[in-house]
Parts: structure tokens; sequence; C-alpha cells
């Protein structure tokens, strides 16, 4: 029987800022006069520290008209849900950015605090409620989009539809799609992956596959890099 790590939904979890930095090859310098976009976000707190740090970033997910406290206790809940499915299939990752389960569960607790902390004071400033495969943002009014962990990751239950659709809809946005990681919960890569670098999405879009300083499922150190 295939190992995969068993979550019966998608979870409302978040990575933090280092993370980001890594997964998606990014520097300071890239992004400066730059208005980035982290989409279907989660709990992630890229958005929080990039604010601290002066630069233009604003993040969208389905659940950013939830209640702070509400929130709050959905990302514990959800938590708590991760590190169960996690028991067992420990050996499809690689524990060297975390070196064990609770490192792991520290840092997303960590994370997901940092997150509703800031939520709190920019729930829908610079926390925007939105539903893929529609953003509400005008034609390239964003310069970076940043998707981690909701694309490919979860194509047993996202069809190759609704991932083209999504990522035409950022397109629209956008001039640059960033995509991490491209492996299914499975660990293994997402068939999604090779349909969108053969279908193609439109004239003038390049699409690359592009190794990168992180990695945590074993095998997932490469994200999509998508411009036009």
């Amino acid at each position: 029987m295939e190992k995969k790590f068993n979550i019966d939904k998608i979870v409302f979890v978040g990575r933090n800022y280092d993370e980001y930095m890594k997964m998606f090859e990014l520097h300071l310098s890239y992004l400066k006069n730059k208005r980035i976009l982290d989409c279907a976000a989660g709990a992630s707190s890229f958005t929080t520290e990039l604010f601290k740090k002066g630069y233009d970033a604003i993040a969208t997910d389905v659940l950013y008209d939830v209640d702070p406290y509400a929130l709050e206790k959905k990302c514990e809940n959800e938590l708590s849900k991760v590190m169960q499915a996690l028991s067992g299939v420990e050996d499809m990752y690689v524990w060297d950015y975390f070196k064990n389960p609770d490192e792991l569960r520290k840092h997303r607790m960590t994370t997901y605090q940092a997150f509703i902390n800031h939520y709190r004071k920019e729930k829908g400033n610079k926390y925007i409620k939105s539903e893929l495969p529609k953003l509400p943002f005008e034609d390239n009014e964003i310069s970076l989009v940043l998707s981690s962990h909701f694309l490919f990751l979860y194509d047993d239950r996202l069809s190759y539809e609704f991932h083209k659709d999504s990522i035409k809809e950022m397109l629209r946005i956008s001039k640059e799609i960033r995509i991490f990681p491209l492996l299914g919960l499975n660990s293994k890569k997402s068939l999604f992956v090779d349909k969108i670098m053969v279908d193609g999405l439109s004239n003038g879009v390049k699409v690359e596959i592009i190794k990168v300083p992180y990695e945590f499922m074993r095998g997932g150190n490469e994200m999509m890099k998508i411009t036009k």
C-alpha cells in the first residue's frame, strides 16, 4: 500500500518567513518595490514578517472573513490533526530544517500565533478573503504571486481544471507566479506539473522548474516559476 500523508481535508496551517525565502528562492533585494501576494496563504506568517520589514505584502485565503478568535482555534485544532497524520510516515520527510516532529510543531505554532496577531489588526486590509479560481484584484495589480502548499499538493481533491484556471487567474493579476512544492501528499511529483508544462498557459508565458534550497517533503526541493 502506498504511503501517504493522510489528511481528510485541506488544512489551515502555514510556513514562516524563512521557509518562504528558501522555498521560493527569494532575496529581499528582489522584493523591493514589488507588490507581493501570498495566495491561499493559510496561517503563514510571511506577510506578517515582510510587512514589518516595510515591504508591500498582502495575503488572501478563503477563510479570511473568519473571526480572529475562531480562526486561532482552527489553527490550533488543525495543527493537532497534522501532527497526528505525520505519525508513522516520518520517513517521508527530511529532518534537517526541523530536527524532529516536536520542533516542527513548535515552529508551526509560533508561525500561526504571529499570523493571528497581525490578522487581528489587518483583517480586510492585508488579509483579504478570496476563493480560487477567482481573485479580487485588477489586471497586473500584483508584481509577484507566491502559492505555498496548496496547488499540486492537493491534486487528489482539486481537479486539473481547477489548477489551470487558478494559475491563469494568478497570471491575470500578476507578472510572475511561484508555486511550491510540486509534490502531492504521497510525496510524488504531481501529474499536473507536466500537464501544465505541456499544455502551456498562453502565448508569451514561460514555465520553469527550479531547484530551491529547501526540502522537507522528501524530494520536494523544486518550485514552478511562471512569468509573462
